[in-house]
């Protein structure tokens, strides 16, 4: 394994960090702490864990769909479509396949255990685009992986769909200021920093909408998107799990596996059973 090509796909993303960081220093969206809680120490172990799941991922992925398309499978070989439009059909369904993925993880109560680790996060910025369990960085690229092996995708547009992926969750998570007509005229078709925010909303109406990665149409397309004015003005997180007990690099990495129940009572000792994060508990929800 020539690991050389596989970290220089990183730096794209490394640089994005470093630049997104400097930029929320100067033009933030709001005056936050990005230490508050021990949430950095605990994001940077999960950003070291999710870059290094994914450059492995990645590599499995690369050989998988060279050896589909190699041996002439996949429907858009079958279908003997040319080369832009195998590009484009290859993005447009990656994307849906993580807006499907994504809305799974907040509908179905054990992956939303799983997710929970993105969205407990009191505060967001870059540091938050990569901040997620590793369970979750296997079953997103479990439905990535389905999709591009059924069609037969080549491996260049999905190279770049991963690419413009993880950028672009870099920018939506910044905590940076985006110009209101800028993101109005943005938004009809990318997800915007402003249209992300919502989305990490503890208002369980705004927490579960504008699932999108790229593409904001899917949103627009099933009925889940919430206008991204509403962004500079939520409150980040999930309730019951604010504090620092509940932030370390070992409680997120167990959280998945421990009881709903149980984390409602440490709530409710921590502050009263009002922020026990019951508006946000998918045990028995359809």
């Amino acid at each position: 394994m020539d690991i050389g090509p596989v970290l220089l796909r990183l730096l794209p993303v490394l640089v994005a960090l470093a630049v997104a960081s400097l930029v929320e220093v100067f033009v933030p969206l709001r005056r936050q702490s990005r230490r508050s809680n021990g949430r950095l120490t605990t994001n940077l172990w999960l950003l070291g864990i999710t870059l290094t799941l994914a450059m492995g991922l990645n590599f499995a992925l690369a050989l998988g769909a060279a050896y589909v398309r190699q041996s002439g499978g996949g429907l858009l070989q079958w279908l003997e479509l040319g080369a832009a439009a195998s590009f484009g059909v290859t993005v447009l369904a990656l994307d849906a396949a993580t807006y499907l993925v994504h809305r799974l993880m907040h509908q179905i109560p054990a992956l939303w255990r799983v997710h929970l680790v993105h969205h407990i996060d009191t505060a967001v910025d870059a540091t938050t685009a990569f901040r997620q369990h590793p369970i979750e960085g296997v079953l997103r690229f479990s439905f990535l992986a389905a999709t591009a092996f059924a069609l037969g995708a080549p491996p260049a547009a999905i190279a770049l769909y991963r690419l413009l992926g993880a950028l672009n969750s870099v920018l939506e998570h910044a905590n940076i200021r985006v110009p209101r007509a800028l993101d109005r005229l943005l938004v009809w078709l990318w997800v915007t920093p402003d249209m992300h925010k919502v989305h990490h909303s503890r208002d369980r109406p705004e927490t579960d909408s504008n699932y999108a990665n790229l593409f904001s149409f899917f949103d627009r397309m099933f009925r889940t998107f919430t206008p991204s004015g509403r962004g500079p003005f939520v409150h980040y997180g999930i309730r019951g799990y604010d504090a620092p007990a509940s932030q370390s690099i070992g409680a997120v990495l167990l959280l998945p596996f421990r009881s709903a129940a149980l984390d409602s009572r440490a709530s409710a000792v921590r502050g009263g059973a009002n922020s026990a994060g019951v508006s946000h508990d998918r045990r028995g929800e359809t």
